[in-house]
């Protein structure tokens, strides 16, 4: 997945690890699986994907997105920029089935933003509208990649690794080759997971890749309070089931 990236890249991950890794994520109720993936497999069903209004913005708030009123505001003012590129993404197609066309607006949806919400912010949102083809371009992922943790959030940003929509497109285009590349490494992952994590086959195999992504990136990284392999090392326990998720009819 980072081949052909320089710098402090994230190596290859094996197959204990990640079982372990994706497992922990889907026991852990402050993960985002269940405030997104599982809260968004229902807002699916029930159309509210159909549109977008004012509060989309919300969505990237389910995996620590950090939105501010000021961001409310600000998207209103974008809305159909935003719905125009996301209705360019096929629905049905998943990343790695693209050809380049569509990869690159997948970028381009990527790339979208304002002040005070790029690529983290606005990729938590675009996944839940498309989750089978845009990846959640966070800080972990860029430092995953080998860039800086904010090279994707300012326009322009960090010179070194050339134009924040290019770095996009090149990550893009290495996580679709990674989930084709990685094909049977990804279903063996969401075999060994069905026992216990039943909900798994909820999540596409970009979502798959993406939690494997960012738990690995995590496990790298020790801070105060939190050690290096928290994830790999950590006893999951029951995850939330899907059907715990869905919506109380008033």
């Amino acid at each position: 997945m980072t081949a052909g990236f320089t710098g402090d890249v994230l190596g290859a991950v094996s197959f204990d690890d990640a079982v372990r890794r994706v497992r922990a994520f889907c026991s852990d109720p402050k993960s985002g699986w269940v405030s997104f993936d599982l809260a968004a497999h229902h807002a699916r069903q029930a159309g509210h994907f159909a549109t977008v209004g004012p509060w989309s913005m919300l969505w990237a708030q389910a995996l620590a997105g950090r939105v501010t009123v000021g961001d409310l505001t600000s998207f209103t003012s974008r809305m159909a920029k935003f719905a125009d590129l996301v209705r360019g993404v096929p629905e049905d197609v998943a990343l790695h089935e693209m050809d380049a066309d569509a990869r690159q607006r997948v970028a381009r949806l990527c790339a979208f933003g304002f002040v005070g919400a790029w690529g983290p912010k606005i990729t938590k949102v675009a996944a839940a509208y498309r989750p089978r083809a845009v990846p959640v371009l966070d800080g972990y992922v860029a430092l995953a990649f080998g860039y800086n943790r904010e090279s994707f959030s300012s326009v322009g940003g960090v010179r070194a690794h050339g134009r924040r929509p290019d770095r996009l497109a090149k990550v893009v285009d290495g996580l679709a080759d990674g989930v084709r590349r990685d094909r049977e490494f990804l279903d063996a992952v969401r075999d060994a997971l069905r026992p216990h994590v039943p909900d798994i086959d909820l999540a596409s195999q970009l979502r798959l890749l993406d939690m494997i992504v960012w738990t690995s990136q995590d496990d790298r990284m020790s801070r105060n309070g939190k050690l290096a392999n928290t994830w790999r090392d950590a006893t999951p326990g029951e995850p939330t089931p899907a059907a715990a998720c869905a919506p109380v009819v008033l």
